[in-house]
């Protein structure tokens, strides 16, 4: 009784006494491998990047061959990465805090379609037909059909575009979007190769004769 008559603290809450014990050793000890684990999480996920964030994991769920690339502009203090949503689109979202990074009147320089003066030549080896048939699969099909059949999205395989037929045409449709017709920008998922790709193959739809095949859409281009 007398040794916890000297652990009492002076303290009483309704009758209520504390006695001043230790901390168990197993509670401690606990409590400080959770502060090292936390700093090890920290250098592994946002300093170093070696582990993929959940933003990560779901570009490579939907695209197995998605990379990431981190750009020294969108970092806080050069070290963290500022927070944005799967959706962002580092090519072409212009914050304050990346126009102070950036020098002069190229700060604002941001290419869109219609500053977007590239001529884009059709992929015509196997390999990258192949390649843009397996983003399509994966992307594409939901709005397309598919066979570029056409659903929600317009069909792909006649002569009928809504925005211009071609490579250069097809290619901004699939890197910039039609946002407030439902087709979003790809260049903030996609990789440019991977976005000439994708085009490449679409233009090898056409004139394929899929079944159910939507009704045509938009002016016809009979050359192409």
């Amino acid at each position: 009784m007398s040794e916890n008559q000297d652990k009492l603290l002076s303290h009483d809450y309704d009758g209520i006494r504390e006695l001043d014990n230790d901390l168990p050793r197993w509670w401690v000890w606990l409590f400080y491998l959770c502060i090292i684990w936390s700093v090890l999480y920290l250098l592994y996920f946002h300093v170093f990047h070696i582990g993929y964030l959940s933003a990560d994991e779901y570009n490579k769920e939907m695209d197995p061959t998605y990379v990431r690339v981190s750009e020294a502009d969108l970092k806080f203090w050069g070290v963290l990465d500022e927070y944005h949503s799967p959706l962002f689109n580092p090519a072409g979202d212009m914050t304050p805090r990346k126009a102070l990074l950036m020098k002069g009147e190229s700060a604002f320089a941001v290419v869109t379609r219609e500053s977007d003066t590239t001529t884009y030549v059709a992929l015509t080896d196997e390999e990258s037909i192949a390649a843009g048939k397996k983003i399509f699969t994966q992307n594409c099909v939901s709005c397309h059909g598919t066979f570029g059949e056409g659903g929600i999205g317009p069909n792909l395989t006649d002569d009928y575009w809504l925005h211009g037929a071609g490579m250069t045409n097809v290619t901004k449709s699939v890197m910039y979007g039609y946002p407030s017709k439902g087709m979003i920008s790809w260049r903030g998922f996609l990789k440019p190769e991977q976005i000439l790709q994708v085009a490449s193959y679409v233009l090898t739809l056409r004139g394929t004769n899929p079944p159910n095949p939507k009704a045509p859409q938009g002016d016809l281009v009979a050359e192409q």
